[in-house]
């Protein structure tokens, strides 16, 4: 029996009492992808955690990418369909408003049924990092160079009119 001398020591007692190797399979089966209905309530659950993706306004779109995708990777892995377009067309819904300019353009001028996961993800990242250079408002800017100068006149404090006062 090839699959008892292949088993590992965390597997073998499982199956060790199998009277064949179909019993072993079907123990190890069961062990490790549940009855069918234990597998049709994880599908649930993980069509209810796809459905409900929305990337947060302090989220990064590679920490978002990566729970995307292992949510996608386990609903395949238990056998669900779910193509590159259809996923595609998902994540153009969950992205936040500072990703409009990235996104429309991909919705009106891209062929999303030839369109791969990664080539969504490089152009979100690019979006992303373009908007990470600007991240230093002028508002922002203003108080660290209002808050430089009254430092500088000795002050210690910041002033809501530039004026010291």
């Amino acid at each position: 029996m090839v699959l008892f001398s292949k088993a590992s020591e965390s597997i073998f007692p499982k199956i060790s009492s199998a009277e064949s190797s179909k019993k072993a399979w079907d123990t190890l089966e069961t062990c490790y992808q549940g009855v069918t209905k234990v597998k049709n309530v994880k599908l649930q659950n993980l069509r209810r955690d796809f459905e409900n993706l929305k990337m947060k306004d302090n989220e990064t779109v590679d920490n978002f990418m990566t729970q995307v995708m292992s949510v996608v990777n386990q609903l395949r892995q238990y056998g669900e369909d779910l193509p590159d377009q259809r996923v595609i067309e998902k994540l153009l819904r969950c992205f936040p408003k500072k990703f409009e300019a990235v996104v429309v353009p991909i919705e009106e001028f891209k062929n999303l049924s030839q369109m791969h996961i990664d080539e969504l993800t490089g152009s979100l990242l690019a979006h992303e990092s373009r908007m990470n250079r600007y991240d230093d408002t002028p508002l922002e800017n203003a108080f660290k160079f209002q808050l430089h100068v009254t430092r500088g006149r000795g002050r210690g404090r910041v002033s809501s009119k530039g004026r010291g006062g």
